[in-house]
């Protein structure tokens, strides 16, 4: 599958420069998968980036560690798995291959995720430019998991990773007098959440028609929830882009 940049729900804005082409004449980027992972017995994987743009850009691709720790999101610097090469200039209409290469070893029954970066680079005469309308330095953010022995992966179907849902809880909390939906993942394996609703009195809200966004192992994740909901009895999600539903009942 194949991701545009102006399509992509994880793309972070990194600042507004001011340059001679306006917004519309910035690279427009696609990268595929937008899901790559690596199983126990790989040493590498492929991530594509395709420059559909009208110029020549400059990307470089960091991959962090990624960790939920008290609901929040924690990245860090680390070298077990590394992108080559790292900086890459990609002309008009061309793609570049980035290698993603397992250094380190993941323990036995263990899914590792990371998070890989993937910046623009101002170019040279960009930045010498007269100031006339706005340039766009994108970050893109795609997930990547790794896996030790023991932790099954299906290479077949729209996802990698098998989920129980009876690991799975969920809740709605508080959080500085707003209502949020908290979601606990208690397994060994990530959780993404897509087409998620809630259902309250008889009527069913939407929490979001798409991604939601991810639950890894051992974490919890909140996010708001509509107005009007305060007590819903139950939740129905699409787990890891498997077709079946996750339906269930609050816990307390």
């Amino acid at each position: 599958m194949k991701l545009s940049v102006w399509h992509l729900c994880l793309v972070s804005l990194l600042g507004v420069t001011v340059a001679k082409n306006d917004a519309n004449a910035a690279a427009t980027i696609l990268l595929w998968p937008i899901d790559p992972w690596l199983s126990a017995d790989a040493s590498a994987t492929e991530l594509w980036i395709q420059n559909q743009g009208n110029s020549a850009t400059t990307m470089q691709v960091r991959i962090v560690r990624w960790q939920q720790e008290n609901g929040f999101e924690r990245y860090t610097a680390q070298q077990d798995v590394v992108a080559s090469p790292p900086i890459v200039t990609i002309g008009t209409g061309n793609k570049q291959l980035i290698r993603l290469i397992r250094q380190g070893t993941i323990p036995k029954g263990v899914e590792q995720a990371y998070r890989i970066i993937v910046d623009e680079i101002p170019q040279p005469d960009v930045k010498a430019s007269p100031a006339i309308g706005l340039r766009l330095q994108m970050r893109y953010s795609i997930p990547l998991f790794v896996y030790g022995q023991g932790i099954p992966t299906v290479k077949e179907g729209a996802y990698h990773a098998l989920v129980d849902t009876k690991n799975l809880s969920w809740r709605v909390m508080q959080e500085g007098g707003h209502p949020v939906l908290e979601v606990r993942n208690q397994g060994d394996v990530h959780v993404r959440l897509s087409q998620v609703a809630l259902e309250q009195g008889g009527q069913t809200r939407t929490v979001a028609q798409g991604l939601l966004g991810y639950v890894l192992p051992n974490s919890f994740r909140s996010w708001p929830i509509p107005a009007g909901i305060r007590q819903p009895d139950q939740i129905s999600a699409q787990i890891n882009a498997r077709d079946a539903q996750w339906q269930s009942t609050p816990v307390n």
